[in-house]
């Protein structure tokens, strides 16, 4: 797995995002990088490098939308937590 983040030669930090569906990437693997929206594939060198204080804090990743957001996708076989903690 490569890194998503790397420093560029002013010394600021860039993320990568898909320029498929303009998205942050979450992970890339060798040799072809995978946009989970859009399902397509693509080559390492067509990721767009943004400056990190140039992407909005809006903007999601690119594997959000299969893998879910809530707890519960993340955690299937847990217990949901209780109010109030352990007594």
């Amino acid at each position: 797995m490569l890194s998503v983040e790397r420093t560029n030669n002013k010394g600021e930090v860039e993320v990568a995002i898909c320029p498929l569906c303009s998205l942050k990437v979450e992970f890339m693997g060798a040799p072809m990088v995978r946009c989970y929206t859009t399902g397509e594939t693509y080559e390492q060198d067509e990721i767009v490098w943004t400056p990190k204080s140039k992407v909005s804090k809006r903007i999601g990743y690119d594997a959000e939308n299969i893998r879910g957001n809530g707890v519960e996708d993340f955690l299937a076989n847990a217990l949901p937590v209780e109010e109030g903690g352990e007594e």
